[in-house]
């Protein structure tokens, strides 16, 4: 394997226009590398990406996307705003640049964009990383409980989610089970707020985050979907994530008996303080597909 060391990856930042949206992705590595995906979560983009692109490029190229409404992509005010859409846009943007095949690397949002595509086409995804991606009811921990009442009251629930999409609750996100949340570049959740500070944007992330109570119907298919196409995997988890909680990376093994359950002693955003050990499993896993 090339040392992820070896020498500095090739940073690349476009945009192009996909069913009418301006989407922003950056890409760094060989172009005619194998490829991974990077998938973002709420209430982030490409950019919390930063470091383990850095790690990974040496050796693949890696692309990583902003959702509509997220990051620098646009966020066109009368979009249908839901992950339906976020995945539809998505995967005919990586369509656009010519990803036939790559493994996907699924964080947060990302599981629920992610597999909406590989269920869609099971022939492109080489394999899968889901780093604190869940898709299982088991892997929902006390975090998600304000979310919950929202959707069950959404009047009573509001306040709560209000405050999710101010600057204390962006805050609280990449700081959620740290070891050391002063570890936390205060860019990183201060780019996110500014950026959810803009009306239209803030709009968006709260409709997606309503659209989010859909998901746990499809959690079967997508079970389903591991099941039958055994894709390689990678459940690599910050055990320390209040929102998607150990048993979630556990229950992977019930789809897929083959896949590797690696648990860190830090929080939802793993790559804050793990970013180091995240890359070298993940180069490791790259090498097994692809080498």
């Amino acid at each position: 394997m090339k040392s992820a060391r070896s020498r500095p990856p090739t940073r690349r930042h476009y945009s192009r226009s996909i069913d009418g949206v301006e989407l922003f992705w950056r890409e760094a590595g060989d172009p005619a590398a194998p490829a991974i995906v990077l998938l973002a979560g709420h209430p982030s983009g490409s950019h919390a990406y930063n470091e383990l692109i850095e790690r990974l490029a040496p050796a693949w190229r890696v692309v990583a996307p902003d959702y509509p409404g997220y990051g620098f992509s646009a966020a066109p005010p009368d979009a249908p705003w839901t992950f339906d859409w976020l995945a539809t846009v998505t995967d005919r943007l990586l369509e656009s640049i010519g990803l036939e095949r790559y493994v996907t690397y699924m964080f947060d949002f990302g599981a629920p964009v992610g597999f909406r595509i590989a269920q869609a086409h099971p022939e492109r995804v080489a394999g899968i990383v889901s780093q604190n991606g869940n898709i299982y009811t088991d892997g929902f921990g006390p975090g998600v409980a304000a979310l919950a009442q929202w959707w069950k009251d959404r009047a009573t629930g509001q306040a709560a989610v209000d405050e999710f999409l101010r600057v204390a609750g962006t805050k609280l996100q990449w700081e959620a089970g740290l070891r050391d949340p002063a570890s936390v570049d205060p860019a990183m959740w201060t780019l996110d707020q500014a950026l959810l500070n803009r009306p239209e944007r803030r709009s968006a992330a709260e409709a997606l985050l309503w659209d989010y109570q859909h998901n746990p119907a499809r959690f079967p298919a997508w079970q389903a979907y591991l099941r039958e196409h055994q894709p390689p995997l990678l459940a690599i988890w910050g055990a320390n994530d209040p929102f998607f909680i150990p048993a979630g990376a556990e229950a992977y093994k019930r789809d897929v008996p083959s896949a590797e359950v690696t648990l860190l002693d830090t929080g939802h955003f793993a790559l804050v303080e793990e970013v180091e050990t995240i890359a070298e499993r993940v180069n490791a896993f790259l090498e097994k597909i692809y080498r």
